[in-house]
């Protein structure tokens, strides 16, 4: 069968899709060539013991047909992003790093701290910052020095008197008029120098302010000029400059024992802003398939500098070059780490990966969380992701589901899922888990990205919920294992149910027990939160729930406009006519309702 699969298959430039009898997509590649590749995978000398188990595992083989290389790169980057088949090595995205933006929207511009995506705001980006805590520290600075509002343009637009953030010398409080928008402008233009790193030229303006003020004998401003001096002089002494260098990434590398350890140091304005770390644990991959994966995957899914210094040639790097140069119209270089003076910079930032890489070593096989239960189910293909559903309810109202993601590595926060239950009765919990469950593995068949077991909170009943909705699905080839409470709700009393309802609770080790716990607990937890938010939600803003003639959009509008429910209570009818859709009558029945049927 697969001889007759790869004899269809084209010469021509494209992506592969190899799938298991599951018609699961396993693994995705690229080719100039497609049969001659895809051939490849089954020669006798194969090499590598993950790549001979991709093999047995292969039952079909699917290709797209692409113009070129080039063109192929991208779509096996996409399509490995939205598939994540369990044999390629997948980079976790990093839109999640924090930037310091300066909103440029409002004529009195804000600084923030922001993550996301940049394309829907309008201003300036500052970083990407590797670590939260120093973007919170140079906010915290910047508004010591130059204080630039952080505040809301809602809140802004509804002062009356300044804020707390002025009361302690933060900010010059634009709100009230209290500083005119040239000197507010000037503070904004030094703010954005000081984040570029360009803090020589700011100290030198600031002696000539001083200097001024002194002979002028305004001693009180020359000694705020003087502290400023001096933030700015302590912040400089503690970064670390690179001389020469705008914008650079240094790229280290480093395995032992099947721990794979990459880094990327962020240069920015020629200041270190820390870096990157990626870790590929129990990979039985080359070194040189790794890092091509990985260039490949980060890369195109981030804005590179123009030089990146590399610790070695890669296979795709020509191509890659290419396809990113004209993707961001500029000149991108790659540079090996051998080369002076850049080699002095990778030796220290390779001391990092190397220590990080000790240290992961030390501790890989307490981080491996599946490693008892890859032990206890050794019947199943390796376990690498689960996830566990649950329900809460308060007195049977306001019904939350909750899905949490695990793998080896623990909890995946950016896979958790929330559902509201509507159209099921109160308290009931079967309806309420299958409509969760048929909502959330529909979408991961639909992404293909289906986990390898599914826990539910409950015993035969939600097992029997999940079932039905696997077969519905047409998905046959997962586990479903259920979580009794034990008597009294002791811990220790919990049961563990399979899929055809066996107790199989003393076949299990311990600590396989306690992983099943944490993955229910986790996922009450995530349940309840959301519940208690939609519960408070609720009940903070009954006030403008019950005004006639106020629906959803309007409402959302107020509190948008006022920043809160609180700004509204304080508002004047004329003010609530400043809102879009705020007639002069529906001003007066909103300020009447909430003044005179207080709550």
């Amino acid at each position: 069968m697969i001889d007759k699969l790869i004899s269809d298959i084209t010469n021509r430039p494209g992506i592969y899709k190899f799938l298991d009898q599951n018609a699961k997509i396993i693994y995705i590649g690229k080719a100039l060539n497609l049969k001659k590749r895809v051939s490849s995978y089954f020669n006798k000398s194969i090499g590598g013991i993950k790549t001979q188990k991709l093999v047995e595992h292969i039952s079909d083989i699917k290709v797209i047909i692409t113009e070129n290389e080039e063109e192929a790169l991208i779509l096996e980057n996409t399509l490995i992003k939205k598939h994540k088949p369990r044999y390629n090595i997948l980079l976790r995205d990093d839109k999640s790093y924090p930037y310091i933006y300066i909103d440029t929207s409002h004529d009195f511009p804000s600084i923030k701290f922001y993550r996301g995506s940049k394309n829907t705001k309008k201003g300036i980006f500052f970083g990407p910052y590797t670590q939260v805590a120093h973007v919170r520290y140079m906010l915290n600075l910047t508004q010591k020095i130059f204080k630039i509002r952080s505040c809301e343009n809602s809140y802004f637009n509804n002062r009356d008197k300044p804020c707390l953030q002025h009361q302690i010398n933060r900010c010059d409080a634009p709100c009230v008029d209290l500083v005119n928008k040239r000197d507010y402008d000037a503070s904004v233009k030094n703010t954005i120098f000081f984040l570029q790193g360009k803090n020589e030229s700011l100290i030198n303006k600031y002696n000539i302010k001083m200097e001024n003020y002194s002979s002028n004998q305004e001693f009180e401003e020359a000694s705020i000029v003087r502290d400023k001096i001096s933030m700015i002089r302590s912040l400089t002494k503690s970064k670390n400059i690179i001389n020469n260098q705008k914008d650079l990434d240094i790229i280290t590398y480093g395995n032992i024992d099947g721990i794979h350890c990459i880094d990327v140091f962020l240069v920015r304005d020629g200041v270190n802003l820390g870096n990157k770390t990626f870790e590929f644990k129990n990979s039985q991959d080359s070194s040189k398939i790794i890092l091509n994966s990985f260039f490949k995957q980060y890369y195109l899914m981030n804005n590179p500098p123009k030089k990146i210094v590399i610790p070695s040639k890669f296979q795709d790097s020509d191509l890659l070059i290419n396809v990113l140069s004209r993707k961001h119209k500029k000149s991108i270089r790659l540079i090996y780490s051998n080369r002076k003076p850049y080699s002095t910079w990778s030796k220290i930032c390779q001391t990092n990966t190397d220590d990080r890489l000790q240290l992961l070593l030390r501790s890989k096989s307490k981080d491996d969380l599946f490693a008892s239960l890859n032990s206890d189910f050794k019947h199943l293909d390796e376990i690498e992701n689960i996830i566990c559903f649950d329900i809460s309810h308060l007195s049977g109202s306001n019904t939350q589901g909750s899905c949490v993601w695990f793998t080896k590595n623990g909890p995946q926060k950016n896979l958790y899922r929330r559902y509201n239950v509507v159209d099921i009765k109160k308290s009931d919990d079967y309806g309420a888990i299958k409509l969760v469950m048929r909502k959330r593995l529909k979408k991961l068949k639909d992404e293909d990205g289906l986990p390898d077991v599914i826990v539910v909170d409950g015993g035969k009943g939600q097992i029997t919920q999940a079932k039905l909705v696997l077969k519905e699905l047409n998905i046959l080839h997962l586990m479903v294992l259920g979580i009794v409470k034990g008597h009294k709700r002791n811990t220790d009393n919990d049961r563990i149910l399979d899929t055809n309802f066996n107790d199989i609770t003393l076949t299990l080790s311990k600590k396989t027990i306690i992983t099943i716990q944490k993955m229910r607990d986790e996922a009450h937890r995530f349940a309840i939160i959301g519940q208690r938010h939609k519960s408070n939600k609720k009940q903070y803003n009954s006030k403008l729930d019950s005004v006639p003639g106020i629906g959803k959009i309007k409402k959302i509008e107020l509190l948008k406009y006022f920043g809160g429910i609180q700004g509204v209570l304080k508002s004047s009818a004329e003010n609530l006519t400043n809102v879009p859709g705020i007639s002069v009558h529906l001003a007066d029945i909103i300020y009447n309702h909430l003044h005179n049927n207080e709550i």
